[in-house]
């Protein structure tokens, strides 16, 4: 054991998968994580629950793969967990939790989650069936994400008309022949791909359909397909625990504007990198151009000037208002000839209680809660500013 506590020293501070070993060299465990070095470095702490001690009893060797991101570890989890069958994994996990991710035999096959104890009662197809996962909840919104490179269809009965998803993007709307079977077929394809860990061929597939369009100068479905390709490229850091995923995005800016009848008019800038604020990045704007009341052109200003800038770009600019917010944010992206950065708003509703989401993509909750505290953070900052602006001129 002390050998292998030196081993895992030089284990990376990323996402993964580790396999713990016997003497005879068989798998006994899997496991996924975030982060490698940290968590294989646990199993090493002093007064371990009497279960995992008793694994720890057993373990000769460790050994880990990176991967890009935990979404990705979850998936190579299910399918080394698939081979090995390793006796402690399947010791710690309860029946009921399990679930499996299930693609159905139709010519535009619905991908759905099955639990391990509904398996008997499904017509199952084997190549159709991918599992199994540890939390039905995590691989719910884990479907969420792949949808968002991937769009398939998951309605239980086809409807005559597409529904929220046929309407941003998230399906291709079968139910209204937008696409061929063949062409579904093809997208199934890219999802058991992506599940089997083959990331690269999908991406691979995507350039080329993105040279098709552009040759053939058809600039809304090449445009789509740069979008699936910039998601796939930037699923950097999924975080997950037992209960949700955090983000996708590494780095997210929140903006908002304080005045009162357009005087000290101020913006500010938050930065949140990997879920958590990062307060020396904060900056704050004192608006030059916009004279009166005008929010949407004093964002508009604060945007332009910090994106022509040097600071790191962001993954997604979360700004606090409505549609007007969010097309002024738009068509400074545009104007920048910036397609690469995920935008959204959150506005109040029309009985200000409840908030509504501007945006072309869908969000799991969790990222709803991270999205909403930039937004409360931009918010908070942006009035301090303003409030001290206005201590100075009262000072004077």
């Amino acid at each position: 054991m002390k050998n292998l506590a030196e081993k895992i020293k030089d284990f990376p501070d990323s996402p993964g998968v580790y396999t713990m070993k016997d003497a005879q060299a068989s798998v006994v465990y899997v496991g996924k994580t975030t982060s490698l070095k940290e968590r294989v470095r646990s199993y090493f702490a002093k007064n371990l629950p009497i279960k995992t001690d008793v694994q720890m009893k057993d373990v000769a060797d460790i050994e880990f793969i990176e991967c890009e991101s935990e979404l990705e570890a979850l998936v190579l989890e299910s399918r080394l967990i698939k081979k090995y069958s390793p006796k402690y994994n399947i010791k710690e996990k309860d029946d009921k939790s399990r679930a499996y991710i299930y693609i159905t035999d139709e010519p535009f096959g619905r991908v759905k989650i099955i639990r391990e104890t509904d398996l008997a009662l499904e017509r199952i197809v084997k190549k159709n069936l991918f599992g199994p996962f540890g939390s039905a909840k995590i691989v719910g919104e884990a479907l969420e994400l792949i949808r968002k490179i991937i769009p398939f269809r998951s309605c239980s009965k086809m409807p005559k008309k597409k529904c929220l998803y046929g309407h941003i993007g998230l399906c291709p709307a079968p139910c209204e022949s937008r696409i061929s079977p063949e062409e579904y077929k093809t997208l199934i394809g890219e999802v058991k791909d992506f599940l089997t860990g083959r990331k690269k061929k999908v991406l691979s597939r995507l350039k080329s359909e993105l040279v098709q369009y552009s040759k053939l100068l058809e600039y809304e479905q090449a445009a789509n397909v740069r979008d699936r390709i910039f998601a796939l490229e930037h699923l950097k850091r999924v975080y997950m625990t037992s209960d949700n995923i955090i983000s996708i995005y590494d780095r997210i800016e929140g903006y908002d504007i304080s005045n009162v009848s357009g005087e000290f008019a101020t913006g500010s800038m938050v930065v949140f990198t990997g879920g958590v604020s990062e307060k020396s990045e904060y900056r704050k704007f004192k608006i030059k151009s916009v004279e009166g009341v005008n929010d949407v052109a004093m964002l508009k200003e604060v945007l332009r000037r910090r994106l022509k800038n040097s600071w790191p770009k962001p993954d997604l600019i979360v700004v606090d208002g409505g549609r007007s917010q969010v097309n002024a944010a738009l068509s400074v992206l545009r104007s920048l000839s910036i397609d690469n950065i995920a935008l959204i708003g959150i506005a109040k509703g029309p009985d200000r209680k409840k908030d509504e989401i501007i945006s072309a993509q869908i969000f799991p909750r969790s990222e709803i809660a991270l999205i909403k505290q930039v937004r409360d953070e931009a918010h908070r900052f942006a009035r301090g500013y303003y409030r001290k602006l206005h201590r100075k001129n009262l000072a004077k």
